[in-house]
């Protein structure tokens, strides 16, 4: 098996090539993401900002949903402290002179970090959110508005769909689905289906909320046994591997974990579970 160390140099070195070669449409989010992650268990400093080589080229068109996906082991790491989190999230965009990139990636990046603290409303979630991005006058700002209004006025999926179906809408209407139905996470994901990209923010914000036994086994079983290979545009083989990447930045999270990739310490909370240091 790879080392840690190695899995990370490995990963940055497709993304390195991914970018002298690949457009926009081929590129793969989801390896920058892996990267992300490895760089925080390695380096316990998020450092794929605009330095990093793959962000060299000011011309590169982005991918906004799935740039917040790619974020999102940041708002893991993060959580807990909601300057570093700012912080961070805003660095890893930073190449980008996109006002309404940088609102979606905080304004998901925080409803992840107050589910995992054990905050999160609905009554208050999307007015702590558009307090958190600091947008008063951002499309994204409006259109959280809107959801609020909609979730307020039990408004049908199909009103929401006609009421924020902009262009940009995909983060709007992932709160719209997750919020809707919050305790539900099949239901959630299954709703969000209805315009392209919005399922993949509806899964974040719902599985942090609702936690991995929310997910249908079967969905789970389809990541290693599907012929599509889903796993594979995260550089990843099995839900085995993905798992042991997540309890690895868990375990830095907590302090359990040293540099050469061996536990010092027993576990301080309960399996799978996020808790305060």
């Amino acid at each position: 098996m790879l080392t840690h160390v190695s899995r990370f140099s490995l990963v940055n070195t497709e993304i390195n090539s991914d970018a002298s070669s690949s457009t926009a449409e081929d590129f793969l989010w989801e390896r920058l993401g892996t990267a992300v992650a490895q760089s925080l268990i390695q380096k316990e400093i998020m450092d794929m900002g605009a330095g990093h080589s793959y962000f060299s080229s000011q011309s590169r068109p982005i991918n906004p949903v799935k740039a917040i996906i790619a974020a999102l082991p940041i708002a893991l790491f993060y959580h807990d402290n909601e300057t570093q989190l700012k912080h961070n999230l805003r660095q890893f965009v930073s190449w980008q002179d996109d006002p309404e990139i940088v609102a979606g990636v905080l304004a998901v990046g925080y409803a992840i970090a107050l589910s995992l603290k054990e905050k999160l409303q609905v009554a208050s979630l999307i007015s702590l959110v558009v307090h958190f991005i600091e947008a008063p006058q951002s499309l994204l700002t409006q259109q959280l508005m809107q959801v609020k209004s909609l979730l307020e006025h039990q408004a049908s999926l199909a009103k929401a769909v006609s009421v924020l179906g902009q262009p940009r809408s995909a983060v709007a209407l992932a709160f719209y689905c997750f919020l809707s139905s919050l305790e539900d996470f099949q239901l959630s994901v299954k709703r969000a289906a209805c315009q392209p990209h919005v399922s993949s923010i509806t899964g974040a914000l719902s599985g942090a909320y609702n936690a991995a036994p929310s997910i249908p086994i079967n969905w789970r079983l389809a990541l290693s046994h599907s012929t599509r290979k889903p796993l594979a545009l995260w550089g990843m083989h099995s839900e085995a591997e993905m798992l042991q990447l997540c309890d690895s930045l868990v375990a830095v999270w907590s302090g359990a974990y040293n540099q050469t990739g061996t536990l010092d310490a027993m576990a301080i909370a309960a399996p799978q579970v996020i808790r305060p240091r």
